[in-house]
């Protein structure tokens, strides 16, 4: 047996618990198992019992990326990586494998997944065979698919995700900037925390940024926030970020509009403030305008001084 010290049903719900409380921050307990579960796929990232470790590592990746304890992390990225690199090249005959098709959705069946290709006797309904999923290159993608979660943007040929929490956040200033701030929501915190995301955003995620400060800086002029520290860091950000664009210059006929309800726009902008979500935006655009020109230099420099003008400082020009 493949784990003969601890049953593989009792290891599955303790993975799939892990996945689900994933912002239970500094767990000793989820900390051990998941150390455990590096440990194991290290000392083996090639053998027959990598598919065990690496999904339970998939299943965990969630709360590694969140706020694991010391050293949680590296272990874990350690053992995926030696994963990976052990497996992917392995020759197989199948023309696809269920990682390139692994949404995040997904993960919820992971726990039930596992037990199936443990138990070779079990009834298999998935779409792929069994044989596809024990696949070493199968097993290769799902280990990118948990360096990813871990780390966003670090790996390629897996399926685009937004980072974790990325959702919830979405969901937090939509229910905010609708009037409606859920439950224990402190206003100025959060509109504080997207200026300092912008301030200290990377080049690439920069613009992404600057469209959620747009739209808290619409909400912020509004009768909700009274503590002028809260307008004055949107201000500060702004500042800053403006000197990255106000040069720019570009050769397209027109830029298209951002979309006009602060929801919306917090929305797109959490989406392409990671590589995740602007590969997302890019694989289900449709007739969107393409990047390009939505996060062009020149539209955005214009985003930062109407933004700055909303907030009541002078005159930008």
């Amino acid at each position: 047996m493949i784990t003969d010290d601890i049953p593989l049903d009792e290891l599955a719900r303790a993975w799939d618990e892990i996945r689900e409380e994933y912002d239970a921050a500094l767990n000793d307990a989820y900390d051990r198992a998941i150390l455990d579960c590096a440990a194991r796929l290290a000392a083996d990232p090639g053998g027959e019992s990598a598919y065990v470790w690496t999904i339970g590592l998939l299943m965990t990746a969630p709360y590694v990326a969140w706020a694991p304890g010391d050293g949680v992390a590296p272990e874990a990225r350690a053992a995926l990586e030696a994963a990976d690199c052990a497996l992917r090249d392995r020759p197989c005959g199948h023309e696809t494998h269920p990682y390139q098709e692994h949404e995040p959705e997904f993960d919820e069946d992971l726990a039930r997944q596992l037990r199936g290709l443990h138990d070779r006797h079990a009834a298999w309904d998935e779409d792929h065979p069994r044989e596809q999923w024990l696949c070493a290159r199968n097993v290769a993608g799902l280990a990118r698919i948990a360096l990813d979660i871990i780390e966003p943007g670090s790996v390629a040929d897996i399926p685009p995700r937004l980072p974790v929490g990325a959702q919830d956040t979405i969901d937090t200033l939509s229910a905010m900037l609708h009037g409606y701030p859920q439950p224990g929501t402190d206003i100025d915190e959060e509109i504080s925390c997207r200026a300092g995301e912008l301030r200290s955003a990377a080049p690439e995620d920069r613009p992404g940024h600057v469209l959620v400060v747009m739209a808290v800086a619409w909400y912020a002029v509004s009768d909700f926030v009274r503590n002028p520290g809260t307008v004055d860091a949107l201000i500060e950000a702004l500042e800053v970020t403006l000197p990255h664009y106000a040069d720019a210059t570009c050769v397209h006929d027109g830029h298209p509009a951002p979309p006009r309800s602060g929801p919306n726009a917090a929305a797109l902008g959490i989406r392409l403030s990671s590589p995740g979500g602007r590969a997302l935006y890019e694989r289900n655009r449709g007739q969107k305008a393409p990047l390009e020109q939505l996060l062009c230099p020149v539209a955005l420099a214009d985003i930062v001084r109407a933004s700055l003008n909303a907030l009541g400082t002078k005159e930008i020009p």
